[in-house]
């Protein structure tokens, strides 16, 4: 049952984009890759390519690139588990609801870097990337207790 540890992986890779973002907004390198209407996110100052040689715009790079790979994770993760033969329903209900929470937190994101750095918006985005983070840990405590009930 490989899914329990792709999920232990999604929730590691999520505590560290929660981390980071923590990072990026303690340094206030939030818009350095453009905030208000010259915002080109997701991209940074109008490139995809790494932006070497500027350092807050590589924090808020790294940010979006780990956004990126917990969205890719977490998809992997749910249809993994949706797949499964004894799938628990209790664990693909909170990574269905995730999923959803990701989705929001994704256009949060937007939002927070197109209203130049609000701050009411900034707090429900890491209040959004709080619940996410708590729905995946509850789904792994379920994974890992229906693995432990089976045997």
């Amino acid at each position: 049952m490989y899914q329990k540890y792709l999920l232990l992986g999604t929730i590691i890779a999520t505590y560290v984009l929660i981390v980071w973002g923590a990072y990026l907004t303690a340094g206030n390198w939030g818009g350095a890759c453009g905030v208000g209407t010259a915002s080109d996110w997701p991209a940074c100052n109008g490139s995809y390519a790494i932006p070497i040689g500027n350092y807050p715009a590589l924090v808020e790079y790294i940010h979006r690139t780990l956004s990126v790979v917990v969205t890719f994770l977490l998809v992997a993760t749910t249809a993994s588990v949706w797949r499964m033969k004894e799938r628990p329903p209790s664990a693909l209900l909170c990574l269905a609801i995730s999923l959803g929470l990701l989705i929001v937190q994704i256009f949060l994101g937007a939002v927070v870097v197109n209203s130049s750095l609000n701050a009411i918006i900034t707090a429900a985005h890491l209040g959004n990337a709080t619940a996410l983070f708590a729905l995946m840990i509850i789904a792994g405590v379920l994974m890992f207790k229906s693995q432990r009930d089976r045997v």
